[in-house]
């Protein structure tokens, strides 16, 4: 029974130690990038954060408002499927945030500059969650045109960049909230494709 005891303590301490080591290596990248930044840049990196949602969300948007004025179908029930991917990841962040309730790193590091007024919890990031599951949903939905998904990455990747270079996520919150759109990404679009959605009632009836 004493063995048992301490083999469960030293896994426990094993699993502390990697922790504060993932903790630590947290702060110092974001320690790297916020704290030696290219001051000038701030109201460029101030700005897309504050459009990010807007840019994000207009994207299925005007997808749908093309594809409803020029009647194709499949289109439509791709843009649909983006934005309810959208609306839905973005709920799981929210709920996530409430039950990690992890600090933003302005608040436990009082050396980290924050650029940008902020009032929820840190872990996972709610604006890199939305602008990763746009990448990846059109990525998994149209496949070209290529410039098309390429410009959706790369304001994937400025806008988590932004959010550690502001000072209100560390990178660990940027990383865990691609982790977590790609997985519901898969998981919704997968589901909603194998149940038709993209298909007309007539051609489902047929299966």
């Amino acid at each position: 029974m004493q063995t048992t005891v301490t083999l469960q303590q030293f896994f426990l301490l094993i699993f502390v130690h990697f922790f504060k080591m993932l903790q630590q290596a947290d702060i110092n990248l974001l320690k790297l990038i916020n704290l030696h930044r290219v001051t000038f840049l701030d109201p460029f990196f101030i700005f897309i954060t504050d459009v990010a949602t807007i840019i994000t969300y207009s994207v299925p948007i005007i997808l749908l408002m093309y594809a409803y004025a020029k009647h194709r179908f499949v289109l439509q029930r791709k843009s649909w499927l983006v934005l309810i991917t959208l609306t839905l990841n973005s709920a799981i962040v929210d709920l996530l945030k409430k039950l990690v309730h992890r600090p933003r790193p302005f608040v436990t590091y009082s050396y980290i500059h924050n650029l940008v007024p902020v009032s929820s919890f840190s872990f996972p990031s709610g604006h890199t969650a939305e602008v990763s599951m746009l990448a990846i949903s059109l990525s998994l939905l149209f496949p070209g045109p290529k410039w098309g998904i390429a410009l959706a990455w790369l304001w994937a990747v400025l806008i988590g960049y932004s959010r550690m270079y502001l000072g209100v996520h560390y990178p660990g919150d940027v990383i865990g909230s691609f982790i977590i759109s790609t997985i519901d990404a898969f998981i919704f679009i997968k589901v909603m494709i194998n149940l038709g959605f993209l298909q007309k009632k007539r051609e489902r009836l047929k299966r």
